[in-house]
């Protein structure tokens, strides 16, 4: 395979600002060169100070190119070996619109859910390869009666590589598909910045900081089960 072309679309009754069409169009050589579209719709029905009430920007679409290297076309080929393909003629309209173009061969994935992983993980990569966002890094502080444990996460979708260092000595290469379901869990939860800290707290407790100058406690700033994370790093 040569060339492949990826079309998403959300459903029907995702609503402006947040309905979007993603287009990504591959060539395959020893590399993966890619072009990355991504076109926000329906947002000429809304004003300007309710699209940024939501937290977008006037104008979010993209444009993006670059080449991606092996690793991404490891995931591609993978991805595509596991797809069983359909050909509906029409969808409801809960239903996402998907479209697989590979060398004339276009179908509807029936397994859209590591279809929708991969795109939301490509987009991240091609942001990161564009110096739009940076990559992944996340810090867990442990702290139990007098032990101290302090875990930094760095994640490159750019590469596809996941690290944990832990008490900045020990570094751990960790395979790329366990930072999904950590994040999903993580991201679970409710985020309640008023009462986040700035620094980490000097007590028992679980605390995460997500890159930028807010520590939240799990349980309590980050309201999920502290489980989701511990049991995650120690399975480290």
């Amino acid at each position: 395979m040569k060339s492949l072309t990826i079309r998403y679309q959300t459903s029907e009754l995702i609503p402006a600002p947040y309905a979007h069409a993603i287009e990504i169009i591959l060539d395959l050589n020893n590399n993966l060169n890619y072009q990355f579209e991504l076109t926000y719709i329906d947002r000429d029905q809304l004003t300007e100070e309710e699209i940024l009430e939501e937290g977008f920007s006037k104008n979010d679409d993209l444009v993006l190119k670059g080449t991606l290297k092996e690793p991404w076309i490891n995931a591609l080929e993978s991805l595509l070996l596991e797809t069983k393909k359909t050909y509906p003629v029409e969808l409801k309209e809960d239903q996402e619109f998907w479209e697989i173009n590979a060398e004339n061969d276009i179908f509807f994935p029936k397994n859209t859910k590591p279809w929708k992983v991969f795109i939301d993980q490509f987009q991240q990569a091609c942001l990161e390869q564009n110096f739009i966002e940076k990559p992944l890094e996340i810090s867990i502080c442990r702290k139990d009666n007098e032990l101290e444990t302090n875990f930094l996460i760095n994640g490159c979708f750019e590469n596809r590589t996941l690290k944990v260092n832990t008490n900045g000595i020990l570094t751990k290469q960790i395979e790329w598909n366990k930072l999904n379901p950590f994040l999903m869990n993580l991201y679970s939860g409710e985020f309640d910045f008023e009462k986040a800290s700035v620094s980490i707290p000097k007590k028992t407790g679980l605390f995460i900081n997500l890159g930028d100058e807010h520590w939240y406690e799990v349980g309590k700033s980050l309201l999920i089960q502290p489980s989701k994370i511990t049991a995650w790093i120690d399975a480290l």
